[in-house]
């Protein structure tokens, strides 16, 4: 059919008119079932299918995959106004990373939508989450969020505030407790970003730490991020409560073992970490920062003693090293004046720590810490460095590897110590030393040391190598000198009856090798040119500048005198050489002065014991020259008591002088002796013509008898009297015990040479005596008994009395030895043997003799003064005055003088 002109128009029209119609009804039931949507929305959430998973597509990236389980839509705008927002509620949400591990999981979280957004619009999108947690936490975490879209429904930002409630955060392994923590997330494509970080520690024993923390990381092939973290203060013992076990665990480990007490404050680390694009993994791959110590106690060394009251800084300027600085602390009571440490390796399986410390404090408190364990360095130290008083310093350092069982050899030590002002007061009982200098290296295995010091009062300087391994050997050398303290300390400064007093110095030195502990060798060489030196026993004497020498070599156990091996002393007149031999020293060689002698010393061979001496030779010269330096005054100092060690001689000499010539030599002298020091307690002894004994009394008595069958020559010998021919003496006393010595002396048929004319004249008044003055040169004794006490050199003659027949004497007075004076009322009988006797008469012998052994006719003297230029003052009238007259009035007698 052929449409009209116009019809085709009309046609158009109309099915646009239809289809507007449609259009409108499709609009109107679109809003309608829009409206229909949106009450429905107003009145409760709608899940939406397949929303979530389209989601948590589009969200997932970046190595990160997100689950979301369901999601629901609402929107109040239907009674509010097309504005309002779309509300979106996901639940179920896991965030994990590329290999599947749950990194956040997310109950519930409400997206604010913008409706435009949904029509490609960037408005922000707003999210709030509750109760979410963290990987292996227990702390509830509240976000809040801003999120601008990006093309595709992807986004371009986020920006969300987190809050995190108190809990634990972290893994059984790893966690922190805390009290709350809050920070700023922003990310983007390829960054991420945390600032405001804010976390308050849950409070453990007497800490409450609160930090601060911010974050960046960046992408490029991987990820690249860096932590900044800071801390208040912590105190020690909570350290491992605070500080994750994985988080350099190793540092950790032993930060943790070491520092036990103290704070650590304002703490600060920055740490750079690396992640691969899909953030399968996470590395440390940086550490910088630091704390600061107060009052930390530090144990550098496991079992020692450690550093206490330590002012520091901890700090690690990278992941591999630490480094531990001091201002102030101390180790024991050793004042610590500056000190660090460096530990390298912590990224590593094994650890190293150089330790530098300089320390100051006394000798005493410097000692303690060398000698305690582990160090132990002074274990085989003298008894002596107990009492050694003075300061120290000294820089110890150490490097130590940090392992689980470590042993002291490990550690390689140095130390370095100047001592000043030291001080021994015992170094040899009890000499000391004074004023010393020390310098002293050690490493722990060897030990060298080298002094300067004032020794018995004279300069001295001593070196010592010491090893540690084992028992230790050492080498010691002392060089010093024998001055007036050591003289004083020997018993020779002042004069005795063996040794004149030693004067000047003797230098000396004594060389010491062997093992610390056990045997050891000393060598001792002086010079005693030096010094003056006496024995005027022997007649020997040494001035100072004439050469001399001593060398003695000896074994000692564990620095205590055993025994001598050798020794020799040498100079004009002196020759003395011997050596060690079965347990004792043969004396090959003894020449002083004029005696000559070989023989044995063996020391005692036990505690308490007594040294014994056995020599013999051809001469045991001991006379002493006469000497011409007047007697002191004054009465002798009484003996002191028996001391000093316990001893036995024997002795066997040809000839014996005891006296300066011309005094003649006892001949085939032997002795058998035993005394203590410089006292004789016991003896037994003969020479021709002569025996003698010493015998123990009680009460600390002795008992001499003596015998001589040529009382003339004993004197002689004696150097006493030159004038007395032969004559038997008999002689016994008792001394000792500070009481005086008293005893009898009785002698027979003796001849005194050249006795006074006067008493010659006496003698041969009668021709009774006649015949005695003519019978030979001098005056003849028939008998004498001379009863005397003896008591601090003063001889007491009570009634002595001597005869013969044709003269008689007695004598009563003192005689000071020590001065050489005498006081002596004296009476001389002539015709004895018939003037005494009427004294003799029973009964009446008092009236014609008033004293022992007096007689009728008898003339009294005093004689007074030095013994050799005596006064002698006699009475001629006392001769004709009647025996019992003379005792009565005392008729021609010198004043009485008070008993001494």
């Amino acid at each position: 059919m052929k449409l009209r002109k116009g019809q085709a128009h009309r046609i158009i029209f109309e099915a646009v008119l239809q289809l507007g119609r449609i259009v409108l009804w499709l609009c109107l039931l679109a809003l309608a079932l829009l409206g229909l949507f949106a009450f429905s929305l107003s009145r409760h959430p709608l899940e939406v299918p397949h929303l979530a998973s389209w989601l948590a597509t589009n969200i997932s990236g970046d190595g990160i995959t997100v689950r979301m389980d369901k999601a629901e839509l609402a929107w109040s705008g239907y009674h509010q106004g097309g504005g309002v927002p779309l509300e979106l509620r996901v639940s179920g949400i896991e965030v994990r990373n590329a290999p599947g591990t749950l990194l956040v999981r997310v109950p519930q979280a409400d997206l604010t939508l913008p409706p435009v957004d949904l029509f490609g619009g960037r408005d922000v999108l707003r999210l709030r989450a509750r109760e979410a947690r963290l990987s292996g936490t227990e702390a509830p975490v509240s976000i809040h969020a801003n999120i601008w879209p990006g093309p595709g429904y992807t986004m371009a930002r986020g920006e969300f505030f987190v809050t995190v409630g108190p809990g634990v955060l972290g893994t059984q392994v790893a966690h922190v407790p805390i009290s709350g923590a809050s920070f700023t997330l922003r990310t983007a494509p390829g960054a991420v970003d945390v600032s405001n970080g804010q976390v308050a520690l849950a409070p453990l024993g007497q800490s409450a730490p609160a930090g601060r923390f911010s974050f960046s990381a960046r992408r490029g092939d991987n990820w690249v991020g860096s932590l900044h973290a800071t801390l208040d203060a912590v105190h020690a013992a909570q350290l491992a409560q605070y500080w994750p076990a994985p988080l350099l665990h190793l540092t950790r480990s032993w930060v943790v073992k070491h520092i036990t007490a103290g704070t650590a404050r304002d703490a600060a680390f920055t740490f750079g970490l690396t992640a691969p694009g899909d953030l399968s993994s996470l590395k440390l791959a940086s550490v910088t920062g630091g704390f600061a110590g107060n009052g930390l106690t530090l144990y550098w060394l496991d079992g020692g003693m450690p550093i206490t009251g330590l002012d520091g800084q901890f700090t690690m300027p990278d992941i591999d090293n630490i480094m531990i600085t001091a201002s102030a602390g101390q180790v024991g009571q050793v004042i610590m004046r500056q000190g660090s440490m460096a530990i390298s390796g912590t990224a590593h399986k094994d650890q190293t720590g150089l330790l530098r410390v300089k320390l100051s404090g006394t000798l005493p408190d410097v000692l303690t810490v060398l000698d305690a364990p582990p160090l132990s360095l002074l274990r085989h130290a003298p008894p002596v460095l107990a009492g050694a008083t003075g300061q120290a310093e000294g820089d110890l350092a150490a490097t130590i590897p940090f392992k689980q069982k470590l042993h002291f050899d490990e550690v390689r030590l140095a130390v370095t110590a100047k001592l000043h002002d030291v001080a021994l007061p015992s170094l040899l009982p009890p000499l000391g030393a004074r004023q010393g200098e020390v310098e002293l290296q050690t490493d722990g295995h060897e030990l060298h040391l080298a002094a300067t010091a004032e020794f018995a009062g004279e300069p001295a300087s001593l070196t010592l190598a010491e090893s540690f391994a084992g028992a230790g050997n050492e080498t010691l050398t002392l060089n010093g000198a024998a001055g007036p303290r050591i003289w004083h300390w020997l018993g020779v400064d002042t004069a005795t009856e063996l040794n004149a007093p030693a004067g000047g110095t003797a230098p000396f030195v004594v060389h010491i090798t062997g093992t610390v502990t056990g045997a050891q060798t000393a060598l001792l060489q002086a010079d005693l040119t030096p010094a003056a030196l006496g024995l005027p026993v022997f007649g020997w004497r040494k001035p100072a500048g004439v050469k001399g020498s001593f060398a003695l070599a000896a074994d000692l156990y564990n620095g205590v005198f055993v025994a001598a091996r050798n020794f020799a002393m040498q100079a004009p007149g002196m020759n003395v050489t011997g050596v060690q031999q079965g347990g004792g020293l043969v004396v090959s060689t003894l020449a002083i002065g004029r005696s000559r002698a070989s023989g044995t010393l063996t020391p005692p061979r036990a505690a308490g014991g007594a040294w014994v001496a056995q020599f013999s030779g051809p001469v045991l010269d001991i006379r002493r020259p006469k000497s011409n330096t007047a007697p002191a005054s004054g009465p002798a100092k009484p003996p002191a008591a028996p001391s000093g060690p316990a001893w036995t001689a024997q002795l066997h000499f040809i000839q014996l002088y005891l006296a300066a010539a011309p005094a003649p030599a006892a001949q085939n002298f032997s002795l058998d002796a035993a005394g203590r020091g410089s006292a004789v307690l016991s003896a037994q002894g003969q020479a021709t013509g002569l025996d003698f004994s010493i015998v123990p009394k009680p009460a600390g008595r002795s008992a001499l008898t003596l015998h001589s069958t040529d009382a003339g020559f004993l004197l002689r010998v004696l150097g006493d009297y030159d004038h007395m021919e032969a004559g038997k003496l008999m002689l016994t006393a008792e001394f000792g015990a500070g009481q005086p010595a008293t005893g009898t002396a009785t002698l027979l048929e003796a001849r005194f040479v050249n006795a006074p004319d006067v008493t010659k004249f006496l003698q041969a008044l009668t021709l009774y005596g006649l015949a005695d003055a003519a019978s030979g040169p001098g005056l003849k004794i028939s008998r004498a008994a001379i009863p005397f006490a003896l008591q601090y050199g003063v001889l007491t003659l009570k009634g002595a009395r001597a005869y013969s027949s044709s003269l008689g004497f007695t004598a009563s007075g003192t005689l000071d030895l020590a001065n050489n004076n005498c006081d002596l009322d004296t009476t001389i009988v002539p015709l004895y043997a018939l003037n005494a006797l009427p004294g003799k008469i029973p009964l009446l012998g008092r009236l014609f003799s008033a004293e022992k052994g007096g007689g009728l006719l008898a003339m009294r003297a005093h004689i007074s003064g030095p013994v050799g230029h005596a006064e002698v003052r006699i009475n001629p009238l006392s001769a004709l005055t009647p025996g019992f007259l003379r005792g009565i009035f005392g008729l021609g007698e010198a004043p009485a003088k008070p008993a001494p």
